[in-house]
């Protein structure tokens, strides 16, 4: 199990992409009438859905960038597998995938939204295109086929899913903080890689900027992520969404002042502690305000508060090690 799940690379996406796509499960579903329990096995379904396209995109990924990752001394688990059974697991993806969007998704937007990040990530791996290795366009797909499609996928299938009519300035806000805050998750890594990139000479956005250079415009992303967040978090009005975050700020705090983690906007600072900024909020402290309000105000909705804290517990685990660690140590 443990080298499956090494395979699929779910220590990249578990707690830092299903989160967040969860909440706004949560957050378009209290929007409606129907009680949150009702919609968690719907929310369950997708989520396998999104697993499925995460598996896809993590094997093809490490498959068609076996050749440079050999080169630049990176490690890459798919050269690991046999040739002739590498296929397999992407091939499995494909063939549930379809199952999936032919059986269970019934509007066409929900369809058109699964299909596209899969068309999406295809294009950024997979030569003679390769988007990857064509600057600005491989972060575009990126942060599309990472976010954005799927975050509208979970608006479009829960707001189908209850009988509500799609509320497009959410759908909107949620699509352009689902851009930038994708574009910050794959610049951030193309920045991090960036040195092992030049080793083997691959035309990355980031190999191609000066970092010194691109710290006006992490800037400018993150103010209007922030700003198409403002409008969601005004959108589903819940003022503990505003008490968690303002815990959020003191555990950014805390962790500055005990163990020196800058607070980053993309650049990571080599060699140094950091924690890139709003991350734990949309990863753990918004998700479960917004579960425990409807735990709160709605039967059985504890029981999928209980379910999400068991399945996403990193932040919970990191806080309380935090705050039992002795300060400077």
């Amino acid at each position: 199990m443990v080298k499956a799940l090494k395979i699929i690379r779910s220590h990249e996406w578990w707690e830092f992409k299903l989160p967040p796509l969860l909440t706004l499960g949560y957050a378009t579903a209290l929007s409606s009438t129907m009680p949150l329990y009702k919609v968690g096995g719907w929310l369950v379904l997708l989520l396998l859905s999104i697993i499925i396209g995460a598996i896809y995109v993590s094997t093809i990924n490490d498959i068609t960038d076996m050749d440079e990752d050999l080169a630049s001394g990176k490690s890459n688990r798919m050269a690991k597998i046999p040739a002739k059974y590498r296929w397999l697991i992407p091939a499995a993806c494909i063939l549930l995938g379809l199952v999936f969007i032919s059986v269970f998704l019934k509007d066409t937007l929900s369809r058109v939204l699964y299909f596209l990040p899969w068309i999406s990530f295809s294009l950024y791996s997979f030569p003679p295109v390769r988007l990857k290795k064509r600057g600005i366009w491989g972060v575009m797909a990126d942060a599309s086929g990472s976010h954005v499609f799927i975050s509208l996928l979970i608006v479009s299938s829960v707001s189908a899913f209850t009988g509500r009519p799609i509320d497009w300035l959410w759908f909107t806000a949620v699509g352009v903080w689902a851009f930038t805050y994708g574009l910050r998750g794959i610049l951030w890594h193309q920045f991090y890689d960036r040195g092992n990139d030049l080793k083997v000479n691959l035309k990355t956005f980031a190999t191609r900027v000066d970092p010194e250079s691109f710290k006006g415009i992490a800037i400018l992303i993150t103010v209007i992520e922030l700003i198409a967040f403002t409008i969601m978090l005004v959108k589903v009005f819940i003022p503990l969404t505003l008490v968690f975050l303002a815990l959020y700020f003191i555990l950014v705090f805390i962790n500055y002042k005990k163990l020196s983690r800058k607070l980053i906007l993309v650049l990571a600072p080599e060699g140094k502690s950091y924690q890139i900024f709003m991350a734990d909020y949309y990863h753990f402290f918004y998700p479960v305000s917004l579960l425990l309000f409807a735990a709160l105000t709605q039967p059985l909705a504890w029981i999928v508060l209980i379910i999400h804290i068991l399945l996403f517990n990193n932040v919970l685990k990191n806080t309380a090690k935090l705050l039992l660690k002795p300060a400077n140590t």
